[in-house]
């Protein structure tokens, strides 16, 4: 084999590296930010179980509130975690081409 030949090699495969860690790393992002959707429903759930109880109406308009925040910021696709993730994609398929799924 040609030192040229392996040099090239060596080159794919430290793209195909960064590009497995890169799609890795969002994957645990995305999986993340799915969770804080889960969990603010489920207090926006619990609180309004609660609505009967003293004080409960302030929690539940708090609970609410951070529900639709995180709606708002990251879950809604024209949020701006929705706009970095398409960038994101977009610089990782130019960045790396062929080795970008």
């Amino acid at each position: 084999m040609k030192l040229k030949n392996m040099i090239n090699e060596a080159s794919q495969q430290w793209q195909v590296k960064d590009a497995i860690e890169l799609q890795k790393a969002h994957e645990r992002v995305l999986k993340a930010m799915g969770t804080l959707e889960k969990a603010t429903l489920k207090l926006a759930a619990a609180s309004k179980k609660h609505r009967n109880k003293p004080n409960a109406e302030i929690f539940q308009k708090e609970a609410e509130l951070l529900r639709k925040g995180v709606e708002r910021g990251v879950t809604d696709t024209t949020s701006m975690a929705w706009k970095a993730w398409d960038e994101f994609r977009k610089t990782g398929k130019a960045i790396f081409q062929d080795h970008w799924n």
